[in-house]
């Protein structure tokens, strides 16, 4: 029974491990197209938060990018996700993480 116990352990150690660099990949990620994000002239003073899902290759390559949660203001949806078409391509995934692509949702706000 002890060695269940330690199997488990290390399975949720692992776990753990993924998720922390899976985390620190999506930072990387967010500071990149934080970066790019502009505000839109023709948003015309609007304020708003747009939630952008995009999903990554492990080599950091952009598959998709999609607007998630309009702000209801369509200039600045267009803005989010020009700031991820142009942030990419992005950092490869970190050794250690499974391969394939991973999805990340960025909550994006846009301020005047």
């Amino acid at each position: 029974m002890a060695g269940d116990a330690g199997t488990a352990q290390g399975a949720t150690l692992t776990q753990a491990r993924r998720d922390d660099l899976r985390a620190g990949w999506g930072a990387a990620i967010r500071g990149r197209v934080e970066r790019r994000k502009t505000y839109p002239p023709d948003a015309r003073g609007a304020a708003g938060a747009v939630t952008v899902r995009l999903t990554v290759s492990g080599t950091g390559s952009l598959l998709a990018a999609e607007v998630a949660k309009s702000s209801g203001n369509g200039a600045l949806d267009q803005a989010a996700l020009r700031a991820v078409q142009s942030a990419a391509p992005f950092p490869a995934a970190p050794a250690g993480l499974e391969a394939g692509s991973q999805t990340f949702t960025l909550r994006m706000s846009f301020l005047r």
